[in-house]
């Protein structure tokens, strides 16, 4: 049975989307492969291959012969120039052995599994990755890896290795590729579709986890061995620049023999240069080359040959190459000593001058009084055999070094020559490197165009070894040398650990085994849906069982479903409620739109309700949303409020009453009392003056309470508003200490106020009144609950923007059972406490209602036993 997706295209169509998608899925799994290897540890095309086949047939085949071949003949085009017969059969015979490992693993499963197949059971599961994968993929890995062999392109001993690879990359491809397929065109494929999110994304995603994973792994090996190889390279380029830099001092050492001595004779300077070729390896010569002015030739040649030298002459080279007389110039500069002779005889006489090169390198020796490098030179001695070779020149003047430009060019005498040939020097320089590790190349880039001086470019180096090549350039003697370092492939195979390969492999094979997993949790779907209709049954007891009202609406505002509750809240039959508009039950909602609804979700409101008999309900409403296909559905939550709102009538009604009823007669019996302790009637006795003292104590608490509850009550009501203005906070702490220090006399408490950490004006936005309210509430506090002889510390201090007070007592601290509600009405932490220590329990509360009202916060800190601290904060006024 085919995909209905593919159902309709012709079967020569198929297979060239077959090879296509190999091809291309190839490619990119090639990406991930294991330099220096040729293989991937995952090779989805083969999954992909054995998918096909099972759900369009075997003629499926051909497409992955022509994908496979397709795939290595672009492998071979990125490194062979033209294609040709020898690469055609070696792509020919990797795509015969991914065709028949294709072949062998369909018709397995076709005789053991069975296909098409839903894949539920766990035996089917793993014998189809098994016979698809581990064991279909022998043959692929066999013939691939032989004819690789073969054909010389892996070696003997990296056979094993290419083996094992190909079989891991093409095993895990099944694993993971085969079931991606089944899920895009397998069937039955209501069961496959639904398999999309569970077990294809999940997959996907762990996979490119583990892609993302290797490439980390690949970079951080890769960055070790770029260190590893750079760390060699440093030391190298340091060997060498050392090198020139102590050759330089031995022609130097030279100048200071001419230098010292007024006659140096040619025993004198054998005797001092003797060791110097063999101290100094790459040193083919060294030499002493005399300044001699035209007029002077004649002589000096006679000299020199009266020496022992019967040919001497000074000459040059012609156009051929030849030695001939040197044309008359005014300056020559002769080689005329030159150790070790024997091998260097060709050079006695040669005229360093009559070559350009040269003579710029001599002049610039001259004009700067340091060692200079020539460009590269072929030696009068190395006719024969040239080889790169440089002179290190140094200036000989009579006497010290001149300091004047036209004074060193008067005084000059000769160079001391040091004549270098590069390959000896550097090959016995880094003699100590091995030598399979790297390949070096130095050029002199003085010039426009470098001038090769040893070693050749290499141009063989894997694309992921580019980087590690170091280049540097070095300036040896005036001249410029560009210093290319390489590694080798010796050294990339000694170096290159599989590590990323492992991790790419398991963590792949880990996500593989994920698939087959949530294979098996898919199988078993219908367990999941029945689980799901039983817990659709249980919400639905739920819904009708509520002690709240919940009714369904829609967009428009037809209601869909009413529980028990609501039908029983307003009336109505629970058929009735059905289809009826929302509005017409709470008034509040109508008319129904999205964005009104939207802005009160979730939000408690107290709106009014109609009951079927026409009298109103007092209803507090929660509304939440949410989606189905298609539609946008609205739930309200109901519960009928009206005997809370006739508590909170009564409760304002007695507010009132105490309001006008109590506060003026207690008013009265208060003064009275006053009158009667203070004496206005005559003395009292000493027992009646007892009486009225607890008479007029109790009538203090009275009216306190009275005054509280008001409060509150104008709080909440929102009759009470604050006159916020700028104040400076300093003389209203002040104020505060000096109002209150007789009440904390009366319980032997001292107070004391510390507002050294403010600044000189502290400005913020208060009502000065309130606010000496909830500092006179905080300080009683404090007092009330502090041991005699104790301290209340008041303090104050500027954090970030906003100004910080506490009230600091030594007392019992906070019970933790009282912590949560200590802000609440009629807070008390005990009633025997509360009649000990006297008190309302709404003071706290209205300091906080008052703080929020003035744009700041309040809390508090307390440990029991030692004391509490309460505290508020207020912004600063701008300006």
């Amino acid at each position: 049975m085919q995909s209905p997706a593919l159902s309709a295209v012709p079967l020569a169509s198929k297979i060239l989307l077959l090879a296509l998608a190999y091809a291309v899925a190839g490619r990119l799994a090639l990406m991930l492969a294991i330099a220096p290897g040729f293989v991937s540890a995952v090779f989805p095309p083969v999954g992909i291959a054995l998918a096909a086949v099972l759900i369009w047939g075997y003629p499926m085949l051909a497409g992955v012969f022509l994908g496979s071949t397709l795939l290595n003949l672009s492998i071979g085009f990125s490194s062979l120039d033209q294609l040709s017969r020898h690469d055609l059969a070696l792509a020919s015979g990797i795509a015969l052995g991914t065709s028949l490992s294709t072949l062998l693993g369909s018709w397995l499963i076709r005789r053991l599994v069975g296909f098409p197949t839903p894949l539920t059971s766990e035996r089917s599961i793993f014998l189809l990755l098994f016979l698809g994968g581990p064991l279909a993929c022998l043959i692929s890995a066999s013939v691939g890896t032989g004819a690789l062999y073969l054909n010389q392109i892996v070696d003997a001993a990296d056979v094993s290795f290419s083996w094992w690879t190909w079989w891991v990359g093409d095993s895990i491809g099944v694993l993971i590729a085969t079931p991606l397929m089944f899920i895009l065109f397998a069937e039955p494929r209501p069961l496959w579709r639904s398999r999309a999110g569970s077990v294809g994304l999940p997959l996907l995603i762990s996979c490119a986890i583990m892609v993302l994973v290797f490439v980390r792994a690949s970079e951080a090996e890769q960055h070790n061995l770029r260190q590893r190889f750079h760390e060699q390279a440093k030391m190298m380029s340091a060997t060498l620049k050392f090198r020139f830099e102590l050759y330089g001092k031995a022609a130097h050492s030279i100048e200071r023999l001419f230098v010292a001595s007024e006659r140096v004779t040619r025993e004198d300077f054998a005797r001092f240069v003797a060791n110097l070729p063999s101290a100094y390896p790459g040193i083919t010569a060294v030499s002493w080359d005399p300044l001699i002015r035209a007029e002077q030739r004649a002589a000096f040649e006679a000299q020199v040959a009266a020496e022992g030298f019967a040919s001497f002459r000074i000459y040059e080279h012609s156009a051929l190459g030849e030695p001939i007389a040197a044309q008359q110039r005014d300056l020559y500069v002769p080689v005329t000593y030159v150790e070790p002779l024997a091998a260097n005889a060709k050079a006695l006489g040669f005229d360093v001058a009559s070559k350009p090169l040269r003579r710029q390198a001599l002049e610039q020796a001259r004009d700067s009084a340091e060692t200079v490098m020539t460009a590269p030179i072929t030696l009068a001695q190395d006719n024969e055999a040239p080889q790169p070779s440089v002179l290190l020149l140094h200036a000989v003047y009579a006497g010290e070094r001149p300091q004047d430009l036209e004074q060193r060019r008067r005084q000059l005498r000769g160079y001391a020559v040091a004549v270098l040939r590069l390959t000896d020097l550097i090959e016995n320089a880094l003699k100590a490197y091995p030598a399979d590790s790297y390949s070096l190349q130095l050029e002199d880039v003085s010039e426009t165009e470098p001038q090769q001086l040893y070693g050749q470019p290499e141009d063989n180096l894997p694309p992921y070894a580019a980087e590690l090549v170091w280049q540097e350039k070095l300036t040896i003697g005036g001249r410029t040398l560009q210093l290319a370092i390489s590694p080798t492939q010796a050294f990339l195979q000694r170096n290159h650990g599989l590590q990323p390969w492992a991790v790419l492999a398991g963590g792949l094979l880990l996500c593989s085994l994920l698939g087959g997993y949530l294979l098996t949790i898919t199988g078993r779907a219908d367990q999941v849906r029945h689980q799901v209709h039983r817990r659709t049954l249980e919400l639905s007891a739920i819904l009708e069982n509520a002690a709240e009202g919940i009714l369904i609406f829609d967009e428009r505002g037809l209601i869909e479903r009413a529980n028990p509750a609501s039908s029983q809240l307003f009336g109505y039959a629970s058929a009735a409620l059905l289809g009826r508009r929302i509005g017409s039950l709470i008034p509040h909602l109508h008319p129904c739109s999205s964005a009104m609804l939207d802005k009160q979700l979730r939000t408690p409101l107290e709106v009014g309700g109609t009951h079927a008999q026409g009298h109103e309900l007092e209803l507090e409403i929660s509304l939440s949303s949410y989606e189905l296909p298609g539609r946008h559905l609205y739930i309200c939550m109901l519960r009928d409020i009206s005997a809370r709102k006739q508590v909170e009538r009564l409760k304002s009604e007695f507010v009132a009453t105490v309001s006008h009823e109590l506060r003026t007669p207690l008013t009265s019996i208060k003064g009275s009392l006053g009158l009667l302790s203070a004496g206005a009637v005559g003395p009292l006795s000493e027992q009646a003056h007892g009486l009225v003292s607890i008479a007029q104590s109790n009538s203090e608490r009275l009216v306190n309470l009275v005054n509280d509850i008001l409060d509150v009550e104008k709080l909440e009501s929102g009759h009470s508003r604050l006159q916020l203005s700028r104040t400076d906070l300093r003389p209203v702490l002040r104020e505060a200490l000096a109002h209150n220090q007789g009440y904390a006399d009366g319980y032997q408490v001292s107070l004391s106020l510390d507002d050294s950490a403010l600044p000189e004006q502290v400005p913020v936005r208060i009502d000065g009144l309130r606010l000496q309210q909830v500092l006179s509430n905080l300080i009683a506090n404090a007092v009330k609950f502090s041991e005699p002889r104790s301290r209340v510390e008041i303090s104050a201090r500027v954090v970030d923007s906003q100004v910080r007070v506490q009230v600091l007592d030594h007392g019992a601290g906070i019970a933790e059972e009282f912590r949560e509600r200590i802000f609440q009405k009629f807070a008390q932490a005990d009633g025997s406490d509360s009649r000990r220590r006297g008190g309302t329990g709404l003071g706290l509360n209205i300091c906080k209602t008052l703080i929020e009202r003035m744009h700041g916060q309040i809390g508090y800190d307390s440990v029991v036993g030692q004391g509490s601290t309460f505290y508020f904060s207020l912004p600063l006024a701008d300006g």
